[in-house]
């Protein structure tokens, strides 16, 4: 099946990012190095892709009992953040979007890789600042 056939009947893609590895920190490797969302679209008869990677902001680091969380942050714009939050005694990750200081998805689940694709394929949304390409 084309890309174009793919495109029509509203494909979703998921990605898993690489853990967060820092030798001084190593309560940080339940988390990951960074998390990307993208979406595909039309604009003027063009096939467009908007992609947004969030950065964590070590300095958000929190532990409380057995859970601990950090945010992470859009690279195209400070108004656009992740939470994610890892509970240590259920194995359980959690992940909570915010665009425009709204919440806009979350998702749950204790196996990394399922965890992020759930995350990840709920795409962009309206707002959120992002990286717009024309694709050949």
């Amino acid at each position: 099946m084309s890309f174009k056939n793919n495109l029509k009947r509203g494909v979703l893609f998921g990605f898993v990012p690489h853990p967060l590895k820092i030798k001084e920190r190593s309560e940080l490797n339940v988390f990951p190095f960074n998390v990307l969302f993208m979406q595909y679209g039309t604009r003027d008869g063009r096939i467009i892709t908007g992609t947004a990677i969030y950065e964590p902001d070590l300095k958000t680091f929190k532990q409380n009992d057995n859970k601990c969380s950090i945010e992470y942050h859009n690279i195209y714009g400070d108004n656009c953040w992740l939470l994610i939050q890892y509970d240590e005694t259920k194995e359980n990750y959690f992940g909570e979007k915010f665009v425009n200081e709204k919440s806009v998805m979350m998702a749950d689940g204790t196996e990394w890789n399922i965890f992020f694709i759930h995350f990840t394929m709920g795409g962009l949304f309206k707002g959120e600042a992002c990286k717009i390409e024309i694709l050949k």
